[in-house]
């Protein structure tokens, strides 16, 4: 397939692609927090886990929500979907999530 210059000209000066590049930026800083804070977390889980022998409920809570977050991000990167994530979209709704607080975590006997 091959564009002419008119084609090409036109794409590039497609406002709304260029709205989606600032957007796109915004949600890569966020990502970039958002990842860095869901360290912290694991870190802190890890920790609990070894002082205590159990998850954290509420951090298994946030760092499902956290995790869903960044996901939705990277989707929106990645032209997966023009869905934008909080704070300029939908967002993130907490009922979705499965978190079963009772569950034992991963490699305990």
């Amino acid at each position: 397939m091959t564009m002419t210059r008119e084609e090409m000209q036109k794409n590039i000066l497609e406002i709304d692609t260029w709205i989606r590049g600032f957007f796109m930026l915004m949600y890569a800083f966020f990502c970039y927090i958002a990842f860095n804070v869901l360290m912290v977390v694991v870190f802190f889980q890890f920790t609990v886990i070894l002082l205590s022998g159990r998850a954290n409920d509420k951090l298994l809570y946030f760092g499902d929500i956290l995790s869903t977050y960044i996901y939705q991000i990277i989707m929106y990167l990645t032209y997966n979907t023009d869905i934008k994530p909080f704070p300029f979209g939908e967002g993130v709704d907490p009922d979705d999530f499965t978190v079963l607080p009772d569950e034992e975590p991963p490699n305990k006997r």
